[in-house]
């Protein structure tokens, strides 16, 4: 049934292309339900034969080669430029200069009078001029070259995309009404970004730097594949460097041939033609004219950033959702764009990339195809853009109610502890005038609800007495010569006997209140949760106990955790338990400032159960390491929250 939809619909538009004088009306009918159908039938699959995947799919990617293109002429464009690379360069030179030059090759004429927005320069990326200058050179101004190297380039992608998902998947694509129209009858270059992205993707662990080429010359297609560059990030710096690398000479080339590399027209076309914007005409109800281009382009890039932040899983991260959202704040938004997001939809459970591919050939409503007055030409009928609006937003708040019903399931569930073995971990650096009293504290306070706890006091390099009276205190004394708060609680937790199973840390310093401890550790041993943190900003602070820098510190870094991760957090205090399992499942590694955030960002990232129970908080005893120097508090600032960024784009 699936096969006998795509090929139904796709054989019905190829008839009408070339056989029929037909209003728009019929055509965009053919491929938005025939898009429509195949999207339902097929997302109902659980597997699909082999040889009946590729039959239908080189089946589609055969007959389209007949059909015409009806409501697009870009391919004049891409034929022209490709006989342009072949005699120097394209950029910077508008068609409509070489209006009256006599040079011009006599059979260029037909495609040079074709060519649309001849008074603007080409904005094809080189990846591209160099396959219209292969192109032309293979098959000159016929455009059933373009369309067979298209085609090819399309299946390639279809190849890789079923090496990583099952066939029914990938079918979502391959046999996708609007995606063999829009490249082949309609010869639009997009599934060449795609299979770069896609093929990088598929080989980035192996050849990283392969990987890296690719998505160089992914970005020297279409500009807007750069926004998926930062996911390399979470790899190898070689894969970056291959990407610059690639990126440079694909347009160091043309920049050795003249001044131009189309970015003059880039930025002509982002900033006065619009068609069929969708977030974009939201803004401009609301912003003043001359920033709504500015506005849409720094909420979307920061939602972009935001993204790739929660992205966890790098094998399968959200692009499709990435290009989404480069298309809601774009001006324009053609049908053919829906090529960027869905190879990368296919194995996603959400509806709304399938919703707006069934419904975007709407836009080819306009009043140009409609050849009326009513509308100017390349405004999209208000029926037909509001059909667009109302389906995909309900599309989107379905999948959102969707994921907000995932996402209160509890992920995990700690045990309870039967016998609970708390070990106490109370970095120190010169804490002489401390150290006992918090020792003999946490002691008793232990010992009082019935457990003999091990404390180890980690000496960071101290120059008075603080090892010998946490010695004398009955503490276990490890030394750490390398300054660092992290290396001296990896120090240690290095030092803990097996059979502890739940850590506290305390500071040295007196600061928090060891008659808490219990509010700590309880809410492990009754299995409630895997760590719990002593929260400063919910407790009461005595005065002075923080500066207003380590104040501000704490909320921006909090707020950045709760921006990015969606986990509301009050505090980085490190006065904190944990069982000793968690513990070893984050792989501690921070040696200095940020230890504390590390080990609550990387318990989230892996969904383990943190609580924040209230925590008073006293001046400390001696002066601080960090907010006594203005070197330490711009220390400590600077590697929380590079240790943030770190874990969002780094991991």
């Amino acid at each position: 049934m699936a096969a006998a939809v795509s090929i139904t619909s796709v054989a019905f538009i190829i008839s009408l292309t070339r056989y029929f004088d037909i209003s728009v009306i019929y055509y965009v009918a053919a491929l938005s339900l025939g898009t429509a159908c195949h999207f339902m039938i097929l997302r109902k699959l659980d597997h699909m034969s082999a040889y009946l995947f590729w039959f239908i799919t080189i089946i589609l990617h055969i007959g389209v080669l007949f059909g015409v293109a009806l409501y697009e002429d870009d391919y004049y464009r891409f034929i022209w430029d490709g006989w342009h690379v072949l005699q120097g360069t394209p950029y910077g030179k508008a068609p409509a200069i070489f209006y009256t030059d006599a040079n011009i090759p006599e059979y260029l004429w037909p495609i040079l009078d074709n060519v649309n927005n001849p008074e603007v320069p080409t904005i094809y990326g080189p990846t591209l001029q160099f396959i219209f200058a292969f192109t032309y050179y293979v098959a000159g101004t016929d455009p059933t070259g373009l369309r067979i190297i298209f085609a090819l380039i399309n299946l390639i992608l279809i190849i890789i995309l079923s090496r990583r998902y099952p066939l029914h998947k990938v079918a979502l694509y391959a046999w996708c009404p609007l995606v063999v129209v829009e490249i082949i009858i309609h010869i639009h270059p997009d599934a060449i970004m795609a299979a770069l992205l896609a093929t990088g993707l598929y080989i980035m662990h192996r050849y990283p730097l392969l990987a890296g080429a690719l998505w160089g010359a992914a970005a020297a297609t279409k500009i807007i594949a750069l926004a998926a560059w930062p996911l390399m990030l979470r790899y190898s710096k070689k894969t970056v460097i291959a990407a610059l690398i690639s990126l440079f000479l694909l347009y160091g080339y043309f920049a050795l041939l003249g001044s131009s590399l189309g970015f003059e027209s880039t930025s002509t076309f982002a900033n006065e033609w619009l068609f069929n914007p969708m977030g974009f005409d939201l803004l401009s109800l609301i912003l003043p004219q001359n920033i709504t281009r500015l506005a849409a382009a720094i909420i979307g890039i920061t939602l972009i950033m935001l993204i790739h932040a929660r992205t966890r899983n790098k094998e399968h991260p959200p692009l499709a959702a990435i290009f989404a959202i480069i298309l809601f704040f774009a001006p324009a938004v053609n049908s053919w764009y829906m090529i960027w997001i869905l190879p990368f939809a296919i194995n996603s459970r959400q509806i709304w990339p399938f919703v707006a591919a069934s419904i975007i050939p709407l836009s080819y409503i306009t009043g140009l195809t409609l050849d009326t007055e009513t509308l100017r030409e390349f405004e999209v009928h208000p029926i037909a853009w509001s059909i667009e609006a109302i389906a995909i937003t309900a599309a989107l708040f379905y999948d959102f109610i969707n994921a907000r019903q995932n996402n209160n399931q509890t992920l995990l569930h700690s045990t309870a502890i039967d016998k609970p073995k708390i070990a106490v971990i109370i970095p120190a650096l010169n804490e002489a005038q401390s150290i006992g009293n918090v020792v003999q504290s946490i002691d008793k306070t232990l010992k009082d609800i019935g457990h003999n706890a091990h404390i180890i006091v980690v000496d960071n390099g101290s120059h008075d007495k603080t090892a010998q009276i946490a010695s004398q205190a009955g503490a276990h004394i490890i030394n750490e010569s390398e300054r660092g708060y992290g290396a001296a609680c990896l120090a240690g937790i290095a030092a803990l006997p097996q059979d502890n199973n739940i850590i506290l840390f305390i500071d040295a310093d007196g600061s928090d209140v060891p008659e808490e401890a219990v509010n700590l550790i309880n809410p492990i041993i009754n299995g409630k949760a895997d760590m719990v943190i002593g929260s400063r900003a919910l407790g009461i602070m005595e005065a002075g106990a923080m500066t207003l820098p380590q104040r501000f510190g704490n909320w921006l870094s909090t707020r950045l955790v709760h921006l990015i991760w969606q986990k509301k957090i009050t505090d980085l205090g490190p006065f904190r338990a944990i069982r000793r399992d968690a513990l070893d499942q984050l792989a501690m590694a921070d040696r200095d400032f940020g230890w504390t955030i590390e080990m609550q960002v990387k318990a989230i990232q892996q969904h383990m159960r943190v609580l924040e129970s209230p925590a008073n908080y006293r001046k400390r005893i001696g002066k601080s390491k960090i907010s006594g120097t203005v070197k330490g508090v711009m220390g400590a600032g600077t590697k929380i929250l590079y240790v943030i960024g770190r874990e969002a784009y780094f991991r």
